[in-house]
């Protein structure tokens, strides 16, 4: 998501797992600016929602330590050779293949004689 969307009151609690109460708080104390703007709603008619921008968000409640957790990994990380790539590759099918193997085991341990 970027810093420039905006989000409703609604989706900026879930966003930092917080109530809609400590977000309309953070609104009327100042720290967190908003806005009322006319969004389309379900039926498409159009609606009055408070909308926060996403960076005043990040700002006034930080950003979550599981997105700099992956901002920091995702820069430092090299990308993948194609050694690298082929040996998960080789991984991902033999998982796959002992798990078809189980089922057919399974499926042929329920079938009565």
């Amino acid at each position: 998501m970027s810093d420039d969307e905006w989000l409703d009151v609604a989706a900026a609690a879930e966003r930092h797992s917080c109530s809609t109460k400590t977000i309309w708080r953070h609104i009327r104390q100042g720290s967190l600016p908003a806005c009322t703007g006319k969004v389309s709603g379900r039926d498409g008619r159009p609606v009055l929602k408070t909308l926060i921008r996403v960076a005043d968000l990040d700002d006034a409640f930080g950003r979550t330590a599981q997105e700099d957790h992956v901002r920091k990994i995702r820069a430092s990380a090299p990308p993948l050779t194609v050694e690298q790539k082929i040996a998960i590759r080789d991984v991902f099918l033999e998982h796959l293949l002992e798990r078809e193997a189980k089922q057919v085991s399974s499926r042929s341990d329920d079938v009565p004689a």
